[in-house]
């Protein structure tokens, strides 16, 4: 699998890291989480996902009847589930869930796992791996709350609903009681690959628009571009390390909202008076106007998502036979991915403990409008 570095902007394979027992999910192993931020510090990179994620899951299952159907011991539903693992598919391409098995090898319970939590066991040395890796924090975000420990993590098989392949399992975990059951995962890329998300392409153009955000509020909130600098004869009374009543009355005359508008130079010469010399900027509003937009159209073309959708480029035409048509557009375009929702879940679920009415089908979002 080949993914793209946002500080370096190359591509890299995974790789064993034999200390920790697992293939790396880009080469710092943390792509998911970086997925997340930048999807979190994008404007539009965020509202293309959310309409996208929106779409996939569309008004969730046809049939009302399995809706709330509780799959496991905390009382989660299908639709919660539906829910969960559309995020994940949205966002990373992919999805896991955990199941559980009963005595009688039939799936008693299916649980929800956060996709940024799995990795692959590495590989051995025939090239194969049988395992997921899981742990909460594999980019170490979150160190300063938990410490980071290896025997965190835990190895647990890919889903395999074949009896003899579940009791030799148990058997090899030593009963039922230490059993820990299996884990369904799906990958855009294929079987046992990482996948990827279907704007991996513009990730790039994500961190761009954040660093224009970031250079924009620099400058509306500290003026990262001064006007100018104010010259001043030093007092000789006065160490280097001293503030002079000249630099305090100026601060305090421009306030802290305006601070920095101004650089304040002392010089010793009593030959040199003080002088104001002003800054001659550089306006880089277009430039920056240029990027944005271009980061913006390349971001919403990745989603292959009208415009109209997020409110962008729509003029005065924001008419409802233009929505409408945007909804039917948008709802063919992810129609594959509510068939992989729909096909997955069937095969988890064919083999529930007990037998129910199975019709994972999701009904596509539409648009309602009246007029009063």
């Amino acid at each position: 699998m080949k993914i793209k570095l946002l500080d370096i902007e190359k591509k890299s394979e995974s790789r064993n890291d034999k200390s920790l027992g697992i293939q790396t999910y880009g080469e710092s192993n943390d792509y998911p989480q970086q997925v997340m931020n930048l999807l979190a510090a994008s404007c539009t990179g965020g509202s293309c996902y959310s309409n996208y994620r929106k779409f996939v899951t569309g008004k969730g299952f046809a049939d009302l009847n399995i809706y709330g159907k509780k799959i496991n011991r905390q009382n989660h539903t299908l639709d919660y589930l539906l829910e969960q693992i559309t995020n994940d598919l949205a966002m990373f391409g992919g999805f896991a869930m955990h199941v559980n098995y009963n005595a009688n090898f039939k799936v008693s319970e299916v649980q929800y796992i956060p996709f940024e939590q799995v990795r692959f066991e590495k590989l051995n040395e025939n090239g194969e791996f049988n395992r997921v890796a899981l742990h909460p924090d594999w980019a170490r975000q979150f160190t300063a709350l938990r410490k980071w420990k290896k025997d965190d993590i835990c190895f647990i098989n890919f889903f395999n609903p074949d009896p003899e392949i579940i009791a030799m399992q148990v058997e090899n975990a030593g009963g039922w009681a230490k059993y820990k059951g299996q884990v369904f995962y799906f990958s855009n890329e294929g079987d046992k690959c990482y996948p990827l998300p279907i704007f991996n392409d513009v990730l790039t153009d994500m961190n761009t628009e954040e660093a224009i955000s970031n250079l924009t509020n620099r400058n509306a909130t500290k003026n990262f571009f001064p006007a100018g600098m104010l010259i001043n004869k030093r007092q000789r009374a006065e160490s280097e390390e001293q503030e002079s009543e000249t630099e305090r009355s100026l601060l305090e005359f421009q306030s802290s909202k305006n601070a920095c508008k101004i650089f304040y130079v002392e010089v010793e010469s009593d030959e040199e008076i003080p002088e104001f010399v002003p800054f001659r900027a550089t306006n880089y509003d277009k430039e920056f106007s240029v990027s944005r937009d271009s980061a913006k159209d390349n971001i919403g073309r990745s989603f292959n998502q009208p415009p109209i959708l997020r409110s962008e480029n729509i003029g005065g035409n924001f008419g409802a036979d233009l929505m409408k048509n945007a909804y039917n557009y948008y709802n063919s375009v992810t129609e594959n991915e509510r068939i992989i929702l729909e096909r997955n879940l069937t095969a988890i679920f064919t083999h529930w403990w007990q037998p129910f009415e199975m019709n994972f089908k999701i009904t596509p979002l539409s648009y309602n409008y009246s007029e009063e």
